[in-house]
């Protein structure tokens, strides 16, 4: 009977050591997405109350990669936003953003918080007019572009948001493009701090950076995210905050079809955008904003899931 007994010991933990040693290790990297599609179209034929036949589409995109280690996290995401709207000798851009931010967080012990390195590019893909019908562009690709990166901390403490704060923080802002250098539309070419590139010229800033990004799924219908960025330039007027600010709502009508609404703030003291003087010059700062209303196809899978 012993040895039966022994016997039946000895099978179970050869068992349960085959299945240790085959179950599937944790992989170090995650991936999540969120992809979104929406189509219009307006197509007129004598009709009384006037129009013109017109096309839009919008496409929304947020990959993110993640690498877990002991302590230590390094998470990275692109993003990409781009509307256009087709009509009868005037097209338009209507949405443009080609963004990418990473951090690297390594934890204090066993609290919420992390020592960090922060870094974020941000641009557009594709020329910019203040009007359908002008020919001088006010903006077009790296021009501008903004990289700010620098060290803070990091805490995760609150389900679903993430607060990064840095007091020593790098931001540059090219403008690639000489012509429209020259003109000082993103910041004065003779101020501090401006260098000449290659082509075109390199604004530098150090200040204090504040990144909140809340990003939620409350339901399988709903789904929100916010992401605020506050900077202050400690070498010039660190009383003028540059805000950035973005928010994002899905409502999912099905498994592929959902609504979406984009909205987006901002204010940079030394980006001109309003007409002071009604001479038709943009010499003033001024609140940007932006909404982009749609309807159509989406994917998500991941944290944008959850």
């Amino acid at each position: 009977m012993r040895k039966i007994v022994a016997l039946f010991a000895l099978v179970f933990s050869a068992s349960a050591m085959a299945q240790t040693d085959t179950a599937a290790p944790k992989k170090p990297w995650t991936h999540s997405g969120l992809y979104s599609f929406a189509l219009t179209q307006t197509a007129l034929s004598n009709w009384a109350a006037g129009g013109s036949n017109s096309s839009n589409m919008t496409f929304l995109l947020k990959q993110a990669a993640t690498l877990e280690k002991g302590k230590s996290t390094w998470f990275n995401l692109l993003e990409v936003n781009f509307g256009y709207n087709f009509q009868a000798g005037t097209d338009v851009k209507t949405d443009d953003k080609l963004e990418f931010t990473t951090r690297f967080d390594r934890q204090f012990g066993e609290t919420d918080w992390s020592g960090s390195f922060f870094g974020n590019a941000r641009t557009q893909m594709i020329d910019g007019y203040a009007n359908p019908e002008d020919s001088i562009r006010i903006s077009t690709f790296l021009s501008p572009a903004y990289a700010t990166y620098g060290l803070g901390v990091t805490n995760k403490g609150i389900d679903g948001l993430v607060l990064y704060v840095s007091p020593i923080t790098v931001k540059n802002t090219f403008v690639n493009d000489p012509t429209l250098a020259e003109a000082g539309s993103f910041f004065d070419p003779d101020g501090p701090n401006v260098s000449d590139l290659a082509s075109g010229k390199m604004r530098w800033e150090l200040g204090a950076y504040l990144d909140v990004i809340y990003a939620k799924a409350f339901n399988d219908r709903l789904e929100v995210t916010s992401k605020l960025s506050l900077f202050s330039n400690y070498l010039d007027r660190p009383q003028n905050i540059d805000v950035t600010w973005e928010g994002l709502v899905l409502i999912k009508a099905t498994k592929w079809l959902t609504a979406s609404l984009l909205l987006n703030l901002i204010y940079d003291h030394d980006v001109a955008v309003r007409d002071s003087n009604g001479d038709g010059v943009l010499n003033a700062p001024g609140t940007q904003f932006k909404e982009v209303l749609g309807v159509g196809l989406s994917y998500s899978f991941g944290a944008f899931k959850e």
